[in-house]
């Protein structure tokens, strides 16, 4: 017989579960959704119970912690009764547990476990249904705790005690423990499908089984190899112009899933949806948050200078993601998200044979599948994921019978070693569409054969099936169009006061290299006004002298003083005075090409023709204070040789051939004069040479020399006349001399047999047997 005093307290916790049961099961059949039932609570715990018979039946034990597993072992030696039937399911949906119980038959010397469960409702909760957890905690909202009643919210993810039933005080910071066990079938974490049997957290596959160790993979199919989907990942920079207002980043496909937008700079993300029944919005984010666009949840984050979008997916429609420009700064666009593949290969049935009796051969084929429309689509629709290989056609015999005497016919296909088989023919793929930025080219082909007599016959596409059948569109130039790049600045051309300073700026192409093609519009500025820190002013003077504009090197009031070297070079004389007393007059000087000679230490005239810098300038406009009846006020205004600075400048248009052509090499910067309106070339004596951009290198074709093919000699041909073979090696070499793979060598390989010898076997005596008479001698 059982303890009384066990039992009485076994059926008080009974009693007080039932009375906390029924209330959570009221509460959940008024919430019209998903409600849970209360039969394990019900079952009396730490007790053993006794049935007719007298025997006592073990129950499962409140504090007997080895025997709360969720796997029954097979029966031992026959001890156990038959296992019960299933009870009802905990939850009726979002998954719930099942229990079984069975009977030890010899009192409780039985090996094993007399419980065990299954996982039961897995479909999904409607979407008004609350969390299960929260319907447990919320039950005790009418329940008084230390003398007030709380409105409870339910605390995830607490690893310490995942499977007790903790709630906080809504508004409060007061964290409840209401129960010590949540009701069987509640997830242990938010994040996965494990869940909670009897205040123990046991372990949920994908596949909804317990115990199970099944997981999604990156795809989304329980348990699978990852095949079923491609990992798409990369950057796009959003080219700002005055042309457009927005652009279009990537285009991620229906059922996508762990998607990962990033975008640096002030654009702003746009995203555009189209449905499979052809619904299209467009959406935008103001503020950081969680949206739901077309059935999936949308994570949106925003700072001062990034926005990031996450979805966890799968996408229920075609994302169209768009950066939508607010300043004149281009922006960069990272993604990275996982693509179902909706296109796969499928083998169709044998094409008729070749013959009706006799032997022949029959080919089948592969065709291109939409998996979400289930239907046939164009191959290049698979020919767009590079891991969806088209399986190759399959060729078998048929029609093997002898052919009657006077019925059917039989297709001769003399494939032997001298007469190639089918091959495709195409002609050549059409210009690209597009220069840049990824465009398309088509091609046409058609099955030929090659006859013993060397023709090129047409022939039925079915004879070429056996080999791959060619593209008959493909992506070209799918590299970036060219873009302006510039340099880093050069030092001020001054030492004080107001200057320039230059920089390269080239319109560069995917490959680093110097081209044309750029927006000239949208070309930056090679030069720029910079300050130097540094008064231009004389050492008695206190104030700084005003400097003039940015092509002065100095400030009006010093000027430059120089004197003869052993290298001719023109001297100037100082300024005259103004030719006026008031307003706007004229200032002359003298320069002279001068050299000085070293053993007479003297300086001598020479010609202007000698001295090779420019000539400086010999007159130039001066401004006196203003005249009383010169009411117009002072602009400055140029000599011709400042007028010539404005004409002609300086500018970079490129780079010198490359030095080596792999494994690095140098190239200089080519800085000539230009016509500043007309951009074409003048002789450089019209600029400034002191002006003249700083000399610039940099490294080039830094990648190694590309494998080539090798041929060996041919080798004898395999006959004398009548057509022969000759073959001979071909492998692909790296430049040092090691071999590597064929794939290595872009360029297409050489042939490695053809034909020798075509030439018809001279005529040769043939011997028959002898005759009684005579022997016969006859030329073939």
């Amino acid at each position: 017989m059982a303890n009384p005093q066990t039992t009485g307290l076994s059926w008080e916790i009974t009693w007080l579960a039932v009375i906390i049961c029924t209330h959570l099961q009221i509460k959940a059949e008024q919430a019209q959704g998903a409600y849970f039932l209360p039969e394990f609570a019900l079952s009396p715990q730490g007790s053993f119970l006794e049935d007719t018979t007298g025997e006592q039946f073990l129950i499962y034990r409140y504090d007997d912690q080895t025997s709360r597993i969720a796997h029954s072992d097979e029966d031992k030696e026959g001890a156990w009764d038959a296992w019960g039937a299933w009870s009802d399911c905990s939850r009726t949906c979002g998954g719930g547990a099942s229990y079984s119980l069975r009977r030890c038959l010899n009192g409780r010397n039985c090996e094993g476990r007399n419980i065990r469960y299954k996982t039961c409702s897995n479909n999904d909760c409607p979407s008004d249904v609350g969390d299960f957890r929260a319907q447990q905690c919320s039950a005790y909202n009418d329940v008084k705790y230390q003398g007030h009643f709380y409105e409870w919210l339910p605390v995830y993810n607490d690893p310490s005690a995942p499977c007790a039933l903790k709630c906080q005080a809504l508004g409060k910071q007061l964290i409840v423990e209401l129960a010590p066990k949540v009701l069987d079938g509640t997830r242990c974490n938010i994040e996965s499908l494990d869940m909670c049997i009897s205040g123990i957290c046991q372990a949920v596959g994908c596949d909804r089984q317990l115990g199970s160790n099944a997981k999604e993979d990156n795809c989304g199919i329980c348990a699978g190899d990852g095949s079923t989907c491609r990992l798409v990942r990369g950057q796009a920079k959003a080219h700002v112009s005055s042309e457009k207002r927005e652009e279009i980043v990537i285009a991620i496909p229906h059922g996508s899933r762990s998607v990962r937008l990033t975008l640096k700079g002030p654009a702003h993300f746009v995203i555009e949806s189209k449905t499979l029944q052809g619904d299209q919005g467009e959406h935008s984010f103001n503020v950081p948050g969680i949206f739901v666009i077309e059935n999936t949840t949308v994570e949106f984050q925003k700072s001062s200078d990034r926005e990031t979008i996450k979805i966890q997916g799968p996408l229920g429609a075609d994302f169209i993601i768009k950066t939508r420009y607010t300043a004149p700064k281009d922006s960069v666009v990272q993604f990275f998200f996982y693509q179902p593949i909706s296109h796969q290969w499928r083998q169709t049935e044998f094409f008729p044979c070749t013959v009706t009796c006799g032997g022949g051969y029959q080919l089948n084929s592969a065709e291109c599948v939409d998996i979400r429309l289930k239907r046939v689509v164009p191959d290049h629709y698979c020919h767009y994921y590079p891991e969806n290989k088209k399986p190759k056609p399959k060729l078998k015999e048929c029609n093997m019978d002898p052919c009657p005497s006077s019925d059917g016919f039989k297709e001769i296909m003399p494939y032997d070693h001298f007469q190639p088989l089918p091959r495709w023919e195409h002609n050549p793929w059409t210009a690209c569409s597009v220069s840049c930025g990824g465009g398309i080219q088509r091609r046409s082909f058609v099955c030929v054969e090659e006859t013993i007599h060397g023709e090129i016959l047409q022939v039925e596409e079915w004879k070429c099936m056996y080999a791959p059948k060619p593209k008959v569109m493909q992506t070209c130039n799918l590299f970036d169009c060219p873009k302006w790049v510039a340099m880093e600045w050069s030092q001020c051309t001054v030492t004080c006061g107001r200057g320039l300073r230059y920089r390269v700026v080239l319109c560069i192409d995917h490959r680093g290299q110097h081209v044309g093609g750029c927006n000239p519009q949208l070309k930056l500025h090679i030069k720029e006004e910079c300050i130097v820190p540094v008064p231009c002013c004389k050492p008695k003077e206190k104030i700084p002298v005003e400097a003039k504009l940015p092509w002065f090197k100095q400030a009006q009031e010093i000027e430059e003083t120089r004197t003869a070297s052993e290298e001719p070079m023109f001297i100037p004389e100082p300024w005259s005075p103004c030719s006026t007393s008031c307003g706007r007059g004229i200032q002359m000087r003298d320069v002279k090409c001068r050299v000085r000679l070293t053993f007479t230490q003297t300086e001598m005239d020479l010609p202007d023709e000698e001295c090779e810098d420019p000539k400086p300038a010999t007159e130039r406009i001066c401004h006196q204070p203003s005249c009383d009846s010169d009411p117009v006020p002072y602009t400055p205004e140029f000599s011709r040789a400042e007028d010539s600075s404005l004409i002609y400048d300086w500018e970079y248009i490129g780079f010198t051939p490359c030095s080596a052509t792999c494994v690095g090499g140098t190239q200089e910067a080519i800085a000539v004069c230009l016509h500043v309106q007309t951009k074409q070339a003048v002789n450089d004596t019209l600029c400034d040479n002191a002006m003249r951009p700083p000399a610039m290198t940099r490294t080039c074709n830094m990648k190694l020399c590309p494998p080539r093919w090798e041929t060996g000699p041919w080798r004898p041909c395999s006959a004398t006349c009548g057509v022969g073979i000759q073959t001979r090696d071909v492998y692909c070499q790296q430049p040092e001399g090691s071999i590597v793979t064929n794939e290595d060598c872009k360029d297409e390989k050489p042939h490695a047999l053809q034909a020798c010898n075509q030439i018809d076997c001279p005529p040769a005596w043939h011997v028959e047997e002898w005759q009684q008479v005579q022997r016969i001698m006859e030329i073939v």
